[in-house]
């Protein structure tokens, strides 16, 4: 028990043992408030009252005799898009992977990239009943964490069964630092029952060994962000929207949120009057939120088309709204400008990595905390703009629209920047390899 906790005297193993139990006791008393909030947001998103046993552990699993299963954590949507590529190849290694997501977005995105290729459900609740049942229904070799997704019970209940424990992509700003620190007696013993943790920067890594992650757990990898790959129906695809919108100058506003539609619309209108040619697409980051989008989009007075309609737009629309999930890369794909939404408003940024690799130039707005330190190697090599308000959203998206070679160079600095990172998808393949053969 001493080496499961990784504590060398009996005052500090009580200590971590009462910590532990009195978190669960709490994750306990808030449970009736954790599913009133799920009952809330499935009167917008019905997709939450599903599967909820599933939160309890209650998993059904069948995989083929023989084969090892590898469990895949991916909280939602975009951590979903980054795992994805590794996903595949376990599977080609002949792996099961059930991967897991919090989230309804975070499902529909494993079933639109991975489809019956993976099993799927919803994570545990972190609580030692609900993890301890998931854990022996699923039985997996090894978690896999995409990001810093991170419970003490999941990660303590799979030591105490001998399963390996990876963080992938893991990142930890100096804020999240200081949080963990506060609660120490909790984030020491985890981070020393991890097995391995893949950072995306030493000075990520070097938090979490302030932390109490021992060195030898810890390998800089980089992130598997780089490493995307295009949907294998991406050309395809493209060229249908490409039929449905014409030929025109496509902005395009993603995974925006309350606030920033408006701002995006307001430097679209005004570009417009001397760009007749322009289609600005939205694509709220929920699409549950389309019917309010689509009475802003109206009020602004401008010719609305929902993309669900499945009709093509004509002269006269001026703004597609993408009001379904899982299509988004693909409208990038006809896309001449990106705006990238989550960072106007105080969420903290949203990947910019799909418009890159869909060769897009990029603007977004200041609040960048989830993502600093990817966007800032964009930012530092001329590869992505930056508007820190409206008025200079105004100025960039005038800029891009107005020099096609501004926008090609936009996008060439941005290639330099992938080129350079890629390869960290092979180093966490290796080390997943390793860490259960």
């Amino acid at each position: 028990m001493l080496e499961t906790l990784g504590t060398n005297s009996p005052g500090s193993l009580l200590r971590n043992v009462l910590l532990r139990i009195l978190y669960s006791f709490l994750f306990y008393l808030v449970i009736p408030a954790v599913l009133a909030r799920l009952f809330w947001r499935s009167l917008k998103e019905p997709l939450y009252r599903q599967n909820l046993l599933q939160r309890f552990g209650f998993v059904n699993i069948e995989k083929e005799v023989g084969s090892e299963l590898i469990w895949v954590h991916s909280v939602s949507a975009g951590e979903t898009i980054a795992a994805a590529p590794l996903v595949r190849r376990l599977v080609t290694r002949g792996f099961t992977v059930l991967m897991t997501t919090m989230t309804p977005t975070g499902r529909e995105r494993v079933l639109d990239l991975l489809g019956d290729s993976v099993l799927h459900s919803y994570a545990p609740y972190d609580l030692p009943d609900a993890v301890g049942r998931f854990l022996e229904r699923s039985k997996p070799k090894c978690l896999v964490i995409i990001d810093t997704e991170l419970w003490p019970n999941i990660i303590h209940q799979c030591s105490l069964r001998n399963v390996k424990t990876i963080l992938v992509n893991g990142r930890l700003s100096a804020r999240s630092a200081a949080g963990y620190k506060k609660i120490s007696g909790l984030a020491k013993p985890m981070l020393q029952e991890i097995d391995y943790l893949a950072v995306q920067t030493f000075s990520h890594g070097r938090r979490f060994i302030d932390l109490g992650l021992g060195e030898e757990k810890l390998v800089v990898a980089g992130s598997i962000k780089f490493d995307q790959e295009l949907p294998a129906d991406f050309n395809e695809k493209v060229s249908q929207l490409r039929g449905k919108v014409g030929d025109r100058l496509i902005v395009i506003g993603a995974s925006t949120h309350r606030g920033e539609e408006e701002m995006i619309l307001n430097a679209f209108r005004s570009i417009r009057s001397s760009h007749k040619e322009l289609l600005l697409i939205l694509a709220p980051r929920h699409p549950h939120r389309s019917n309010e989008v689509a009475e802003l989009v109206e009020k602004a007075g401008e010719i609305l088309q929902l993309h669900s309609d499945n009709r093509n737009c004509n002269d006269s629309t001026t703004v597609l709204l993408l009001d379904v999930m899982g299509e988004l890369i693909y409208f990038y794909g006809i896309s001449d400008i990106a705006i990238v939404g989550g960072s106007f408003v105080p969420v903290g940024g949203h990947n910019l990595m799909e418009a890159v690799h869909a060769q897009v130039p990029v603007i977004m707005g200041p609040h960048l905390e989830n993502i600093e330190d990817i966007a800032s190697m964009f930012v530092d090599n001329g590869g992505m703009r930056i508007a820190r308000d409206a008025a200079e959203l105004n100025v960039a998206l005038g800029s891009l629209v107005s020099s096609a070679d501004e926008r090609r160079h936009l996008v060439a600095q941005a290639n330099d920047v992938l080129k350079i990172n890629q390869g960290a998808l092979d180093k966490v393949e290796n080390l997943i390899i390793q860490s259960i053969t």
